[in-house]
């Protein structure tokens, strides 16, 4: 039943850590327990480094962040890189790093931003608890935690922030819902209130827009109960050591879509 702050515990020692997260519950959920055994060392990509970016500038005030040199050719790059390396930091081209803080600047300008950067949130702290149905251990690392409210906020950029369009498409597709229901679970046996989770989501391109989301009561139980029987899922495993995907040996059918059904094939 622990928290530890950013101070205390960097990111990358976070990801170190043993525990099951809800990366590990959205892989076993949405694919399957081989494909979470078999992932691989994670590799970045510069669109991750850009929502870092954005990340740091709106929850620890850009200081884990570098703007670099226009491009990445030559010493100049290799250069400033491997400083921003020692030094912990994700260094982004210039423009790039520009366009990071414009989807910053958007975010700070959101009543949601404002919370996240005031002074009565806790940013980038880790939590620890153990699962008292299965045992196992569990982390999160909220971007953002209203403690006294019992409120997480959680930024996600993204192509298209509109609620309905969009971010219901978002959920279906990167299992937000799993994680929602991830973290409340671990921040409630690690001892703390949580009593809603909130998505901020903001578009990585002008005007950079801004929709904030939460889930349905029906949706969170469903993802509550799904993340439970994952949980179990992978405590079995652990045990008798059957991390197969689970699926037919046999030959499956697969059905025509109802969207397909709908169509007159005849016109």
């Amino acid at each position: 039943m622990t928290m530890i702050t950013a101070d205390n515990l960097s990111n990358a020692q976070y990801h170190a850590t043993d525990a099951i997260s809800s990366s590990a519950v959205k892989a076993v959920h949405g694919k399957s327990l081989a494909h979470w055994k078999a992932r691989g060392e994670f590799k970045g990509s510069t669109t991750f480094d850009i929502g870092s970016v954005v990340h740091d500038l709106v929850l620890e005030g850009g200081r884990n962040s570098v703007r670099g040199p226009a491009d990445r050719r030559g010493n100049t790059w290799k250069d400033a890189y491997a400083e921003a390396q020692a030094d912990g930091k994700t260094l982004l081209t210039a423009g790039d790093y520009d366009l990071a803080h414009n989807v910053a600047d958007s975010l700070l300008f959101h009543p949601a931003g404002a919370r996240m950067s005031g002074p009565d949130v806790v940013n980038e702290a880790s939590f620890f608890a153990t699962c008292q149905d299965t045992g196992l251990e569990l982390k999160c690392r909220p971007d953002s935690y209203w403690m006294s409210q019992g409120v997480i906020y959680d930024i996600k950029t993204c192509q298209d922030a509109s609620p309905w369009r969009g971010v219901a498409k978002d959920f279906q597709s990167y299992g937000y819902p799993l994680q929602a229901a991830f973290y409340m679970k671990v921040l409630r046996l690690a001892g703390f209130k949580a009593t809603k989770f909130v998505f901020v989501h903001v578009e990585k391109s002008a005007p950079y827009a801004v929709s904030v989301n939460e889930l349905s009561a029906e949706y969170l139980e469903w993802a509550e109960g799904q993340v439970d029987l994952t949980l179990v899922r992978i405590a079995e495993a652990s045990l008798n050591g059957d991390y197969s995907t689970g699926w037919s040996t046999t030959v499956n059918t697969i059905d025509l879509p109802r969207w397909l059904q709908a169509d007159d094939f005849n016109n």
